[in-house]
């Protein structure tokens, strides 16, 4: 949807992306009865910084990049994770598991192509998403054991939609969309939110690395969107590198439940 949409201001798209977030998210606080402000406020605020970031990267990177690149890349998260966890929540790293990154590693290079293209760029800020998506992971699990997941998804949309409204009107860039438009960006911002809640669901009834096995899949629903709407087909260098961080990620999950 994000793609379709690529004509717009960037900060648009985010801004219509966070609106029903916005309206819904509070409401069902309120019914709640669950306190709107959160409990551990420095980290929430971190939370929507980096979860802005991450989404400016990443919208930017859908925007001029094939849709299975940029998936692809965004593939690395869990990896940035697994060390992030390491050093901040004291999660215990292994060796053994060292093999599994140094296939992620090389499946990043086979998409990024240095040396064989002109432009990295798109691909470099494609990695900074991932990072910023590792980063938001971490601050979730460690704002788990303080506040309600709503709460954290309502701080993240305030934070990335107040943001986007600003630059919006410091640049004076919005645009008035077409009916079409409208329709996308509506369907954007009720997928993200029930993608938000359905993922943290996931989170809370399943294991991490369980959960994590499957957000794989959107390298093949990429792939499909690719060809039934862009016609983009992924060269052979890409699909190997989607096999290879597909398999690191398979290898590093079997190896944390037979562990």
């Amino acid at each position: 949807m994000v793609k379709q949409v690529k004509h717009l201001p960037l900060m648009e798209i985010m801004l219509f992306r966070n609106i029903p977030t916005m309206i819904i998210v509070p409401i069902m606080l309120k019914k709640m009865n669950i306190y709107f402000f959160g409990n551990n406020k420095p980290f929430l605020w971190f939370r929507g910084l980096m979860g802005t970031l991450g989404m400016i990267t990443t919208f930017y990177a859908f925007t001029v990049m094939s849709l299975t690149d940029a998936i692809t890349l965004l593939q690395l998260a869990p990896f940035f994770t697994f060390f992030l966890a390491g050093i901040f929540l004291q999660e215990k790293l292994s060796l053994c598991q060292l093999p599994f990154f140094i296939f992620a590693f090389l499946g990043a290079l086979m998409v990024i192509k240095p040396g064989l293209r002109i432009d990295m760029l798109p691909a470099l800020i494609a990695l900074v998403a991932a990072f910023c998506t590792a980063v938001v992971q971490i601050t979730i699990r460690y704002l788990s054991l303080t506040d309600h997941y709503l709460v954290i998804i309502n701080y993240f949309a305030y934070f990335s939609g107040g943001v986007s409204l600003i630059i919006l009107l410091v640049q004076k860039s919005f645009q008035l969309p077409s009916l079409s438009d409208y329709l996308v960006l509506i369907l954007l911002g009720g997928v993200a939110l029930l993608a938000q809640i359905a993922l943290t669901k996931a989170y809370q009834l399943a294991p991490a690395n369980l959960v994590s096995i499957f957000t794989y899949s959107q390298i093949i629903f990429a792939t499909i969107f690719d060809l039934l709407l862009y016609q983009e087909i992924p060269d052979l260098l890409s699909m190997g590198g989607a096999f290879f961080i597909v398999i690191s990620g398979y290898l590093n999950y079997k190896w944390k439940t037979n562990k």
